[in-house]
């Protein structure tokens, strides 16, 4: 890994950047799922159809994005993925039918996989280059991006502005960054050796690790695509504070992981992730037992504090029990499955509440909370 002369520091900064890019791309996007929800006049189920081919096109993207990541390095892939996630995003504003629609979301989850493989390698070999952890400050900024993306979605609401023009504001900005920021970014070996391994089943100790990932994505993906809709259909509160749970999800969500990493340090991977399972359950049983805006408000932060540190605790776990060369194989395997549970879990969230109201849905999903707190505790070996 080359680290010419550019400062740790500033590469640190410069990533960062990246992965806020990356979610406010993500951001923009659930927060303006109601308004294109009420454009196409979808119902629940219907529109959780067509959310399901956001998977799947992460899904097809997974082999492509780990392949090409390993074989051109992990530099060149976050330039090209910084560019076409934001131009994935443009398309899902300009989708004025549903058939639009699944194909934007096809595209959109193909890039936001690729994006997703590509940072998360970078941040692997990043992080060896410091003596301590960095990896939850990574994902603090995604999560910033996801809170700024609320309350700029918000803003944009209020003052009637279409998301198609929201989402080439945001993708012109992160352009911008990109020019900017990517000298900054490290320029790896291309790891020709081991791209056939990503091909691959993971190992069975990396299916455990994204397994916990994958429960806990699905908790994120649901808060993400759906907080909107719960605040409007089930708490019926005002449009203009039917993002107020995203925000409070999100803004918990991005403090538990700039302060998870010293958790960590003081009590431990294990129970750290135990104890995060355990308030995702409690937070959204609150908020389905009495919805109301102040009680609802307050379960969502504490799902957004619960899910804050369980991705990067995984990560770092992951690099710590792999070999050096295979840590961005391993990394992508590991981020693939957890992923396609962030974005699983929204469409199958539609079909739940077609079935049996969106209040049980969310009800349900409660128990992947308790679900992490069992695995993470059978695997007190590695964590």
């Amino acid at each position: 890994m080359k680290a010419s002369t550019k400062s740790l520091t500033a590469r640190r900064v410069v990533l960062s950047g990246f992965f806020f890019l990356t979610g406010i791309c993500f951001a923009s996007w659930a927060s303006r799922i109601p308004d294109i929800k009420m454009l196409l006049g979808l119902s629940d189920g219907a529109f959780g159809g067509i959310l399901f081919f956001l998977p799947i096109g992460a899904f097809v993207g997974i082999p492509i994005s780990g392949s090409v990541t390993a074989k051109k390095g992990s530099k060149k892939i976050v330039i090209i993925a910084s560019i076409i996630y934001p131009l994935s995003l443009i398309s899902l504003g300009f989708a004025n039918t549903t058939t639009l629609l699944a194909i934007g979301l096809f595209l959109f989850g193909m890039a936001g996989n690729l994006f997703n493989v590509s940072i998360n390698t970078q941040a692997a070999a990043l992080s060896k280059l410091f003596d301590k952890s960095i990896t939850s400050r990574f994902h603090g900024f995604w999560s910033l991006a996801g809170f700024a993306g609320g309350l700029l979605g918000g803003f944009f609401v209020a003052n009637a502005i279409s998301p198609l023009e929201q989402f080439v504001f945001v993708a012109v900005v992160g352009w911008v960054f990109l020019f900017f920021g990517h000298p900054y970014l490290l320029v790896g070996e291309p790891n020709k050796n081991h791209v056939s391994k990503i091909w691959n089943k993971p190992s069975p100790l990396m299916w455990q690790f994204g397994l916990i990932a994958f429960t806990n994505m699905i908790c994120e993906g649901m808060m993400f695509d759906w907080s909107g809709v719960y605040f409007q259909d089930i708490v019926k509160v005002p449009t203009e504070w039917r993002t107020t749970g995203y925000i409070c999800f999100m803004g918990s969500m991005t403090t538990g992981r700039m302060f998870s990493d010293n958790l960590i340090n003081y009590w431990g991977a294990r129970k750290q992730l135990v104890l995060s399972g355990l308030v995702v359950t409690l937070g959204l049983v609150a908020a389905t037992a009495y919805p109301h805006l102040i009680v609802s408000s307050i379960g969502f932060m504490l799902v957004g504090f619960g899910v804050s540190s369980v991705i990067p605790t995984i990560y770092g776990t992951v690099g710590r029990t792999t070999e050096p060369s295979k840590v961005s194989i391993a990394l992508a395997s590991v981020s693939s499955i957890g992923f396609f549970g962030f974005l699983i879990g929204p469409p199958i969230i539609g079909f739940l509440s077609q079935a049996i109201g969106l209040r049980w849905a969310f009800l349900t999903v409660s128990s992947l909370g308790i679900i992490t707190a069992l695995r993470a505790n059978q695997l007190k070996k590695y964590l």
